[in-house]
């Protein structure tokens, strides 16, 4: 079997590429480097890192899997892992129009598939309480919703700190207008680890409550006068 030469913006890319043409973890890749790769500068152009896979000598002497696409169609069938290199693309593609750099690394789990951004590009991502991630987080796991089966958890070394924080001091501005008043608040929708957070920071606010509302991912949470309690909704959850 002959051996493929694979290229990407780095040796790190060109793995990735050569893993998921060949349908083999990059742990099991028997390669050779022949060109590093440099990024692009006044004077030249990038230059690609290339690699050349072994084919015939691949772990334990077994021939590498033939590819998902040479082996038509399989209705059903979603291997976890197949979408890393999309995903990275998506990011970085987002990191260029922002003109802030960017970097991802993964986090492989039986259920869900993190990505932890970092780099100057994180604080773009991070204001108004991480929104902009969020949102992020929700595009990137639409598309690639039939090639990876886990949750996608989009995350970074600054968020839930802030993140936390953002949830307390929004809690704390919608008591402060319920007690004003008296015309029951809404947060966003939130997941159940964030309607926790606001449900604590409003256990310590007088003469408010608090409820959450809605169902699904639109659940959210309402911050009302003590003695008000909307109806269909369950305190504290």
């Amino acid at each position: 079997m002959k051996d493929r030469v694979f290229e990407g913006a780095s040796v790190t890319r060109a793995l990735e590429a050569a893993s998921v043409g060949l349908g083999l973890p990059v742990e099991r890749l028997r390669y050779v480097v022949l060109e590093e790769g440099a990024p692009a500068t006044a004077k030249t152009p990038a230059m690609p890192a290339r690699i050349v896979v072994f084919l015939d000598a691949t772990q334990g002497g077994a021939a590498p899997r033939e590819p998902a696409s040479a082996r038509g169609p399989q209705p059903g069938r979603r291997v976890a892992g197949d979408a890393k290199p999309r995903l990275r693309r998506v990011v970085e593609a987002v990191a260029e129009a922002s003109g802030e750099a960017l970097d991802v690394a993964f986090e492989d789990g039986d259920e869900t598939l993190v990505m932890r951004v970092s780099g100057p590009g994180e604080g773009l991502l991070l204001e108004r309480g991480g929104l902009a991630l969020r949102a992020l987080e929700h595009l990137l796991q639409r598309a690639v919703s039939r090639d990876e089966p886990r949750r996608l958890q989009l995350t970074s070394e600054r968020f839930r700190g802030e993140r936390d924080a953002y949830l307390r001091e929004r809690a704390r501005q919608l008591a402060d207008a319920v007690r004003a008043d008296g015309v029951p608040r809404e947060t966003e929708p939130l997941n159940s680890y964030d309607r926790r957070i606001v449900h604590l920071a409003i256990q310590d606010e007088a003469k408010v409550r608090s409820f959450s509302v809605g169902e699904g991912t639109a659940r959210r949470v309402t911050i009302g006068p003590e003695e008000t309690a909307p109806a269909g909704t369950t305190e504290a959850q």
